[in-house]
């Protein structure tokens, strides 16, 4: 059950950020008006929680984030309860 002051969004993932879940979408619970970055502080607990450090080491601060219309959305960007948010982790290669 939801808590009074709080929201969830569903995390859609890709690449590398798919070790968070087994399905394709997370939920994640947030404060009510929290934005990307506090996302950000919030997925870099779960990594830690779920012991994925050495792996995703650097994701929440380097993955970008997407709108359901496909837009990149900043740090400042405002979520919305029940938004559907894509997190695309950077790609290396060389």
């Amino acid at each position: 059950m939801l808590q009074v002051g709080k929201m969830k969004i569903q995390l859609k993932l890709y690449g590398s950020s798919k070790m968070l879940s087994d399905k394709e979408i997370l939920l994640i619970e947030l404060p009510n008006n929290s934005n990307i970055e506090k996302l950000r502080s919030v997925l870099n607990q779960i990594i830690n929680e779920k012991y994925l450090k050495k792996h995703l080491q650097n994701l929440s601060k380097t993955a970008a984030f997407f709108s359901s219309a496909d837009e990149v959305i900043t740090d400042n960007y405002k979520l919305k309860n029940k938004e559907l948010i894509s997190i695309i982790p950077p790609i290396g290669g060389g």
